[in-house]
């Protein structure tokens, strides 16, 4: 065989081999791109909104609907097809934001090898870079970490739960989109009318998709049974909001939803029980039991106020030697934990001191009174409208979690004959978490942490000094002079 001979015979096994790795260009069809691309057929009001081409769209689905699983799916067919193009998926927290990014790594991992290896260049859990030159950055709501940015397309999830969201959108996320004429998608759990989502959704130049349970149902994403379940165990009110996409008035509510969104900090992520923070902490505990539940709240003060950095709460019938204990387990690990006020009402106070006793020390009992509530929820109430009290973003993911903002906003009140603010929550509900932080936030500002001896390091540096001194006993009595 000649040289040239084996030189075609080289060039036609490069253009096989070629061949065979070559990777058909992913479909300029939305719909068809997840059929065969992703492996999932869209419902019919999830292909709706994958077809939809509109600047301006909105979305208030149902939980359960599968709309972060659409909306991820969307931002990998936009990307890849639009080419140096940049999507910014925004949330009140980054932890909801990384929410929305993992639904884009599940469809991602669907992908066959060499459709990643044309396509994908890196990919992380906060931004995904394409070969294209395209990018996906996952941001929580910060002015701080959201501007400098220009963007083709912007992804706001639980958009009605932004913090200052007048200015994130009005001053920072459209005007990203300008030199762009890029793509606004917002879409939330509706809360408070008082917000700039409530005014997009009155906007007649948005596209709307507003899907209930009964469209989801339909589709086979959820059963009536699951239905019949949350109607029984969530409030009214919440039932309304979380799966028939409505939005509800709540006048008689002490912290109204407004305020709740106000105190939202994008950046404040809540303390796990297994980490070991640094802080002025103060600890509010509601005792229940069989009708309600034990809940234990932390606070830490810091020079610009009170922030909301851990919640806990027990299932029903959970013994108080368990909450005790779990509290006491607090103390040990956090060492700054300069008080705990416990709610004694229908307990008594042996149950402060079980926990003294158990080695918690600075612990007040609180008996709940007409006077006593209406102080402690005023000064939270107070904390909250100076902007002197934050509270985390925690997306709510399972039945179990705890729905911080629509705990707060369960209490309501009336005024009495007597000239007093009465409390109570509606039926089948628990109002447990609000009064767990409003022990916590009054425990922070009847105390003053100056002047406060930190025990807990003292006893720790004794311990340390009586092991030493101990040691070198044992040594002197094995090796006498």
């Amino acid at each position: 065989m000649s040289s040239v001979e084996k030189q075609l015979a080289r060039l036609e096994k490069e253009i096989e081999r070629l061949q065979k790795e070559r990777v058909e260009p992913p479909p300029r069809d939305p719909v068809e791109f997840c059929q065969k691309i992703l492996h999932f057929t869209p419902t019919a009001y999830q292909k709706n909104f994958l077809e939809d081409t509109s600047r301006r769209i909105l979305l208030c689905w149902s939980r359960q609907s599968g709309k972060s699983h659409t909306i991820a799916a969307k931002a990998i067919w936009y990307s890849l097809n639009h080419p140096k193009t940049l999507s910014l998926i925004v949330a009140p927290s980054l932890r909801q934001s990384l929410i929305l990014s993992d639904k884009i790594e599940d469809h991602l991992a669907n992908l066959t090898s060499k459709q990643r290896k044309a396509w994908i260049q890196k990919q992380q859990r906060t931004q995904i870079l394409f070969k294209n030159g395209s990018r996906i950055i996952a941001l929580p709501c910060s002015e701080n970490l959201l501007r400098g940015y220009t963007a083709d397309i912007i992804i706001c999830d639980e958009a009605n739960f932004f913090q200052h969201d007048e200015d994130i959108f009005y001053s920072i996320l459209m005007p990203m989109l300008a030199t762009t004429d890029g793509t606004l998608i917002v879409s939330s759990t509706p809360w408070n009318k008082d917000s700039v989502f409530y005014r997009f959704y009155n906007d007649p130049t948005f596209s709307k998709h507003i899907v209930t349970w009964q469209e989801a149902v339909e589709a086979g994403l959820m059963k009536k049974d699951f239905i019949t379940q949350m109607q029984n165990l969530l409030p009214a009110e919440r039932f309304q909001r979380e799966f028939e996409a409505q939005f509800v008035e709540d006048i008689d509510a002490w912290l109204p939803q407004s305020l709740i969104v106000k105190c939202i900090e994008s950046s404040l992520e809540p303390y796990t029980f297994e980490d070991i923070p640094s802080g002025n902490f103060f600890v509010g505990v509601d005792f229940g039991k069989h009708q309600d539940h034990s809940v234990v709240a932390v606070v830490r003060k810091d020079e610009d106020g009170l922030r909301l950095v851990h919640i806990h709460r027990f299932p029903l019938e959970t013994q108080y030697a368990s909450v005790i204990g779990y509290v006491k387990s607090l103390c040990d690990r956090w060492r700054s934990i300069w008080t705990v006020y416990a709610d004694v009402t229908g307990v008594g106070e042996y149950i402060c001191e079980d926990m003294r006793n158990s080695g918690i020390s600075h612990v007040t009992g609180v008996t709940f009174t007409v006077k006593t509530k209406e102080e402690m929820a005023t000064i939270l109430k107070e904390k909250m409208r100076q902007g002197e009290f934050k509270i985390p973003y925690v997306p709510v993911r399972r039945i179990a979690d705890i729905d911080l903002v629509s705990e707060l906003n369960i209490e309501k009140f009336e005024l009495a004959p007597s000239g007093h603010i009465k409390f109570s929550h509606p039926e089948s509900t628990h109002d447990d978490v609000f009064w767990a932080v409003a022990l916590a936030v009054y425990a922070a500002v009847q105390s003053k942490t100056r002047g406060i001896v930190d025990l807990g390091r003292i006893f720790e540096k004794i311990r340390k000094l009586d092991f030493r001194k101990k040691s070198q006993t044992s040594r002197k009595k094995a090796y006498p002079v």
